[in-house]
């Protein structure tokens, strides 16, 4: 994996790359406007970042899924789209995991209160549908307290 990086949204609205001063081998960091253009750059990015990972072709669909879910669901509900405001993409790859979390600037929510969107009286409704791929795809999955941040880790074989 490449050495630290730092994407930064600009003004102009073009992502640039900055590099840290400090140099890990396995952790990157993006930062996106909160708009639907970027959900594809912020997962292309990630998986970009995951070359030379021991990673099937099956667990990399399934992350980039889940990167795209999260951005999406944070830039909707956390930062209600408003661009000026970024959501932050963390990715770090140790031997024996890919951990990968997405953090928004809202006021968070309860986890435990989305909807099973399988169960007969949800199947109508929208919403749920994201967070169920995460939790199905994903080896673990976590929040922080508030909410505004979630945590997925893949296993690496």
């Amino acid at each position: 994996m490449t050495s630290f990086e730092k994407w930064e949204f600009l003004p102009n609205q073009k992502m640039s790359p900055k590099v840290n001063p400090k140099k890990t081998n396995n952790k990157v960091t993006i930062e996106v406007p909160s708009d639907r253009l970027y959900v594809k750059k912020a997962s292309d990015k990630i998986i970009e970042s995951l070359k030379g990972a021991k990673l099937s072709d099956t667990d990399i669909f399934y992350i980039k899924l889940c990167v795209e879910e999260a951005v999406r669901n944070a830039m909707e509900y956390g930062n209600k789209f408003k661009k000026d405001i970024p959501v932050k993409v963390s990715c770090a790859l140790s031997r024996s995991k890919l951990e990968i979390s997405v953090e928004d600037k809202g006021e968070g929510f309860d986890y435990k209160k989305v909807p099973d969107p399988t169960k007969d009286e949800n199947i109508m409704r929208g919403g749920g549908r994201g967070v169920f791929l995460i939790r199905n795809l994903m080896d673990k999955v976590k929040y922080n307290e508030k909410g505004n941040i979630i945590t997925m880790v893949k296993k690496l074989n």
